[in-house]
């Protein structure tokens, strides 16, 4: 067999065929100029590839199971105009894994609710890592949902609405009642006048991750589990900034309709306060649950404003020297 023979058999072999997951590349002088494009021409399992860059005002709604993936550098999606489909600028609808990218900008009007996000998710298992959600009026915005969103070395910054009737309403991440929030070593900070993190998901993990106001941060709760659940809160730091708008950092089951089964530990984590003008309360739990606290540093609090509600005995230490944190990306 010759050398060109053989070199047509390889291409031929490595063309996708009826039912196996092929690559389609976006960005100049690729197969497909835009993001929606390729969402459009996709199949499950497939790969989208898009080249490093910024990319405005491209919408999709996803409705196959794909991978999305940054190359030669990050992929800004960015909106520069209300959203036409008054959700987000990606909405996703199954299982879909996204990583390298950025998105900002997101809004939708005062009628459909102020919340534009980065993310729309609504159903199937989400997984994002090495993103970057800033300035939307929500990061990621999730529907109820029996499926799962996993969150790893990504970064939540400055996202919430500060004028109309929703400021305060909106978060750098808002979950509805999915089966498992998991958010892995990443950075949420400067959330603007809402939560930095609220989860009504059955089950939450937050591990190694930095939950951050800063000197000029004005979230409300650092981390808010109005509904309860299962929840671990652990190798964490977390810091209340001088301009928080809520002196609580960690709230637990405010809203009641606590499920069977919940629970909440927080440990081995670092909670700092640096708000001086409100009595302050590190971990608030207004369920019947009981908490547990092990490992815990604390500084900028007294001892009776540690806990509020019913906590198993023990668990924290007090710091007289405030930790630093850093400030730098995860990704």
């Amino acid at each position: 067999m010759s050398r060109l023979l053989n070199a047509g058999v390889r291409a031929a072999l490595s063309l996708p065929v009826a039912g196996q997951a092929a690559v389609l590349t976006v960005g100049p002088g690729q197969a497909y100029t835009t993001i929606p494009a390729a969402i459009a021409a996709s199949a499950d399992g497939d790969v989208i590839e898009v080249q490093a860059g910024t990319y405005e005002n491209q919408f999709a709604e996803i409705g196959t199971q794909i991978t999305l993936k940054a190359v030669g550098g990050r992929v800004t999606m960015k909106a520069t105009e209300d959203i036409p489909n008054e959700k987000g600028i990606l909405i996703t609808d199954t299982d879909v894994s996204i990583s390298g990218f950025t998105f900002e900008g997101a809004r939708v009007r005062t009628h459909a609710g102020e919340n534009g996000a980065g993310i729309r998710y609504q159903s199937g298992n989400l997984t994002i890592n090495d993103c970057y959600f800033h300035n939307n009026q929500e990061g990621i915005l999730a529907d109820a949902s029996t499926g799962t969103l996993t969150i790893t070395n990504s970064e939540f910054a400055h996202n919430g609405d500060t004028n109309g009737p929703e400021a305060g309403y909106t978060h750098n991440i808002y979950v509805g009642a999915v089966a498992l929030l998991d958010i892995e070593s990443s950075y949420f900070h400067h959330a603007n006048d809402g939560h930095e993190i609220k989860s009504r998901a059955l089950v939450t993990v937050v591990n190694n991750t930095r939950v951050v106001d800063g000197p000029t941060g004005t979230a409300s709760y650092s981390i808010d589990l109005p509904n309860g659940g299962a929840a671990t809160i652990s190798n964490d730091q977390i810091e209340k900034g001088p301009d928080a708008s809520n002196p609580t950092i960690i709230s637990y089951g405010e809203e009641g309709n606590i499920p069977a089964g919940s629970s909440l530990l927080v440990e081995n984590t670092l909670i700092e306060n640096d708000m001086t003008d409100h009595y302050p309360t590190g971990v608030a739990n207004d369920s019947s649950v009981v908490g547990t606290l092990t490992g815990v540093t604390i500084y900028g609090l007294n001892a009776a404003e540690v806990e509020a509600g019913p906590f198993a005995a023990g668990g924290y230490t007090m710091l007289s020297t405030e930790p630093a944190i850093s400030t730098k990306h995860p990704y």
